[in-house]
């Protein structure tokens, strides 16, 4: 794999950092009933912390003068919207685990190329995401209560 090769690695896994469904439901934010008020800030602190591990990934790129792509959402989140975080927290899950399991083959491929620098930096930022996602499972279950709230009053 060259150098390039390498800051393309780089640059597809800021993508899928800087376009998750976690910065989109940051950006859109959606509706939490008034028992759960306290897990937007806790959202927004995560979607931070994330974009924080993109920052890393760009100055590194920066840094090898690497033209940079910051990407773009997918069309398919904009059926997400005006939908509870309740719902929508399953589809976090699953996103965050996709970004985790994309670092894990990144840092694996840059290690076999030879690239200790930047493996090493996205073993970092795995770990932060890995985080990220546990945080979101502990969220899950503050978001339980008030579903089985809401679900009572449908029923």
């Amino acid at each position: 794999m060259t150098c390039q090769d390498n800051e393309a690695v780089l640059n597809n896994t800021l993508i899928q950092m800087a376009c998750s469904f976690l910065q989109y439901v940051g950006e859109s934010w959606p509706w939490v009933s008034t028992e759960s008020n306290s897990i937007e800030p806790q959202i927004r602190v995560l979607a931070a912390r994330q974009r924080q591990d993109v920052a890393e990934i760009v100055d590194l790129l920066t840094a090898r003068e690497h033209f940079i792509d910051f990407g773009s959402f997918p069309t398919e989140y904009t059926d997400q919207q005006f939908l509870a975080l309740q719902t929508l927290i399953i589809r976090l899950k699953t996103s965050q685990t996709l970004i985790c399991e994309r670092i894990a083959l990144s840092v694996e491929s840059l290690q076999t190329a030879g690239d200790s620098e930047a493996a090493e930096l996205l073993r970092t930022v795995e770990s932060h995401e890995r985080d990220i996602l546990k945080a979101l499972s502990e969220v899950e279950q503050e978001l339980a209560p008030a579903k089985a709230v809401i679900s009572n009053s449908v029923v």
